[in-house]
């Protein structure tokens, strides 16, 4: 069983013992048993899965997964959830886009089992070493060259060249630089005799230039074990290219990068804690949710308007919000677009909202969550005299500032 987080008070004072023991309560919540054997068990498999079906027979799987993005309650759902993550969420009909449930299309978006291959020729700076390489051998070719008596005796034959083979040289591996990164398969290298070219030239393999056979197999073989063509050869630069080129490299799904199982662990193990703290205290719960997901809406690249229109579709957001700027109980029953008027001029008066991108700043984030608990104590001491409620908001804002 998980630890139930402590908050000793209520509204601001529970919120600021909350936040000042924060990181303390979630590694001993996360370490918890229950919890930490799940995660274990997600970080050893997940990387294995293949396909939505897959994930939706492992039960413990699925429920860490779903976890994370808030949609716990539907691990019995296996045929919908299998549905959504089948169907992905490029094609408009996809069942995740018609859910009206951004959380389906989250979770879609990031269990994609669509199978990519990801080359290092592709990764920034890859160029670097290989054109350096390719500088060091032309030049070292033209130094060899210059020094034949054709050229000694010719000083402006050997000027002309120099000249000539420099500008070569940088158009080349300009080419290159601006090039290698597009190649998707050993066919399309292959194929461009100006990257192979640059490649041979900077691994001393350029007598292989006119044998597209041979290089297709010693790339597909790699560099690596005894078997590979190159190393059967005995061509070091040829078996030195055909491994740092990894035309070998397996194709491998969005499941098995480095980050992806640590990034949905963290997510569950956050949903899971936001959710013991609303067990505690419903209102510092919700803040704790609009603690990490407002600042994420935020960031995204889309318009103003759109991140207000998400808002209103979140139910925790809205809730918050509409707390917060002590909106009416029949405000989401007005037209849309003047929630969105309204909404996002009482916002720009009472926190200084002036664009949603400014809820990356902690002091605009802490306005509104300061706001919304005080208003949710005010409605839940409705019962209680106004002596005691005064005092009661007096003691939360004693405790901000300390």
């Amino acid at each position: 069983m998980a630890i139930t987080p402590m908050i000793p008070g209520t509204g601001l004072v529970g919120w600021q013992v909350l936040q000042s023991t924060l990181n303390t309560q979630r590694t001993s919540f996360n370490a918890s048993a229950e919890i930490a054997r799940d995660t274990e068990y997600f970080a050893e498999k997940i990387g294995s899965i293949s396909s939505g079906a897959e994930l939706v027979d492992d039960r413990r799987l699925l429920s860490v997964a779903l976890s994370a993005f808030g949609l716990s309650d539907q691990v019995d759902s296996t045929y919908l959830i299998k549905r959504v993550l089948e169907e992905g969420t490029e094609d408009d009909t996809a069942l995740a886009n018609k859910l009206n449930d951004g959380r389906y299309v989250a979770l879609a978006n990031a269990f994609d089992f669509s199978e990519t291959v990801d080359f290092p020729f592709q990764e920034e700076g890859f160029d670097d070493e290989v054109t350096a390489a390719y500088d060091v051998k032309v030049r070292s070719d033209l130094a060899a060259l210059l020094a034949q008596p054709e050229y000694v005796n010719d000083p402006d034959a050997a000027a002309a060249l120099e000249e000539q083979t420099r500008l070569v040289l940088e158009t080349t591996k300009a080419y290159f630089e601006e090039n290698i990164g597009s190649v998707t398969s050993v066919d399309d290298f292959l194929a461009d005799t100006d990257l192979l070219k640059v490649a041979l030239g900077a691994f001393g393999a350029e007598k292989w230039i006119n044998s597209p056979n041979l290089l297709k197999q010693a790339l597909q073989d790699g560099g690596d074990g005894p078997g590979a063509l190159a190393n059967v050869l005995g061509e070091t630069g040829l078996a030195e290219m055909s491994r740092v080129f990894g035309f070998d490299s397996e194709p491998t799904t969005a499941l098995q990068a480095g980050n992806f199982a640590n990034d949905i662990i963290d997510n569950h193990q956050w949903q899971l804690f936001e959710e013991a703290v609303s067990g505690v205290d419903a209102a510092i719960g919700t803040a704790l949710s609009f603690q990490r997901a407002a600042p994420g809406l935020a960031g995204l690249s889309s318009s103003d308007n759109t991140k207000w229109f998400n808002v209103l579709g979140d139910t925790m957001m809205r809730s918050v919000f509409e707390t917060a700027l002590g909106l009416p109980d029949g405000f989401s029953q007005i037209d849309l677009d003047k929630q969105l008027e309204t909404l996002t001029e009482k916002a720009q008066s009472r926190f200084g909202i002036t664009e949603f991108a400014d809820l990356e700043d902690p002091t605009i984030l802490n306005k509104v969550i300061h706001s919304y608990l005080l208003q949710s104590q005010v409605s839940q001491s409705a019962g209680t005299g106004s002596s005691q409620i005064a005092l009661t908001l007096l003691s939360s804002i004693n405790i901000q500032r300390i």
